[in-house]
Order: structure tokens, then sequence, then C-alpha cells
């Protein structure tokens, strides 16, 4: 896993979602660009869909509850059928490896 470079993430706000609040609803979806190596991430109310692309991977997370305990759910999307096979493990190898990389950069 590499460290995480400031300078290639670019963080947005959106849907009235600022640095601290809200906490429910907030959404965050991280895109890289396989190109540049650069982080996107978009926090907001929802999903930021339009950021979303086949030349870009993805982390989506938010924070949900149980009962009266939050936890900060965790999703990526390895490959939706485009792939073959071979190529959806290699990617599913590197997203676990990148994983807490992403993590570190939604943090």
């Amino acid at each position: 896993m590499s460290k995480i470079n400031p300078e290639k993430i670019t963080v947005k706000f959106r849907d009235g979602v600022i640095a601290c609040d809200p906490i429910m609803p907030r959404l965050y979806t991280l895109t890289h660009s396989d190109m540049t190596g650069d982080l996107f991430l978009t926090i907001g109310k929802h999903y930021a869909w339009d950021k979303v692309s086949s030349m870009r991977d993805k982390v989506l997370t938010e924070w949900r509850r149980n009962g009266n305990s939050l936890y900060f759910f965790v999703s990526v999307h390895v490959d939706g059928g485009e792939h073959e096979f071979h190529l959806s493990e290699k990617r599913s190898e590197i997203f676990r490896r990148e994983l807490p990389l992403a993590l570190t950069a939604i943090r």
C-alpha cells in the first residue's frame, strides 16, 4: 500500500454538507483515476453518481445506524459484468490491498 499524497486528493462537499455536519445522511463517493492516480472524494447527502464512470474505480461509504450505535458501511465496485473473470479477480485483489489507503483518504 502506498502513502496518501494530499496533492492527489480532491474533496468536494455538496447537498449542504460541510466538513463536520450533518452526520446522517452523510455519504462518501471516492473515485480513482487509473490514468493519473488522483483520488476524488465527494461528500454529500447522496452518492455522486455523476462522478462514477467505467474508467474510475469507486468506493461508496456512509454512516448507518443500528439502534443507538453508528457504524461506517463500506462497499466497493469490483465488476458489473464488464470484465472477464480473471480481470475481476485481479481488480478484487487490488481493491483489498488499496482499501486502507482509500479509507485513509476518506478519513
